[in-house]
């Protein structure tokens, strides 16, 4: 299980280091962004850092970890709507956007070389994208829930499947990440021990984003693949707006 350090800038050397790696064993690296494939700019993802405080690297327990920057991701991005709601720049009556994207990420350590490749990022409002494009980095490893099976992307190499979509429509804003486990078995396995680490964090969580985020969230496995979903109502999303703006 493979999880994101505390900020995401990208050590030029270990970078080289895992493409040249993955061009040994005879792994094509491959990257696409948004609707195009483009070339690893290192140039690009070495200035980039988080905008909030993630969880940093320490002995917690991995799964602690990964619910952790979800709540923090999914906590960030509501305050982002709210602050652009504030000065008059997000209308929750008026504004849609779905962004989908789906990744592989060979399994090697810190690895961020891998194959992303979006599926859909639609947006009614143009001003909403610098914040649905931080939502796409934040999200882009699936939180770290795959497990590392034999990839066709990779030449049979051992890589992580994960795939995100997030959406506001007039239902509300929902998130649903999936990551896809090496056996069906495997995968209700998992969720059980999933579904005990997420209950002891619903219990810490005591602020209204996170107590949303926690009733409003559900978990569940269909055949190798384990879903994590969140669907705020526009009355929640309405609620939590209004109050970060006091």
């Amino acid at each position: 299980m493979s999880n994101r350090r505390s900020q995401n800038s990208i050590i030029i050397l270990t970078t080289l280091g895992v493409y040249l790696g993955l061009v040994l064993v005879g792994a094509t690296p491959v990257l696409g962004h948004a609707a195009t494939t483009r070339h690893f700019e290192i140039s690009d993802e070495i200035e980039i850092k988080d905008d909030l405080d993630r969880k940093p690297d320490d002995e917690r327990d991995p799964l602690d970890l990964s619910i952790g920057n979800y709540y923090a991701d999914l906590e960030y991005f509501i305050s982002s709507l709210s602050r652009l709601n504030r000065v008059g720049k997000f209308h929750l009556t008026a504004d849609t956007f779905e962004i989908a994207q789906s990744t592989v990420l060979p399994c090697v350590h810190d690895n961020k070389i891998g194959s992303y490749t979006a599926e859909s990022f639609i947006v009614t409002n143009a001003t909403l994208r610098p914040t649905l494009e931080w939502a796409e980095k934040q999200m882009t490893d699936g939180y770290g829930l795959a497990d590392c099976i034999p990839s066709e992307r990779f030449a049979g190499q051992d890589a992580t499947h994960s795939k995100f979509v997030l959406k506001l429509t007039s239902s509300g804003l929902s998130l649903e990440v999936s990551n896809i486990k090496r056996s069906p078995a495997d995968a209700k396995a998992f969720l059980k021990e999933l579904d005990a680490a997420w209950e002891l964090f619903r219990k810490g969580s005591t602020a209204p984003e996170q107590k949303a985020i926690s009733d409003r969230t559900r978990l569940s496995a269909a055949g190798c693949n384990v879903l994590v979903v969140t669907r705020l109502p526009r009355a929640a999303l309405d609620t939590l707006l209004a109050k970060d703006a006091k």
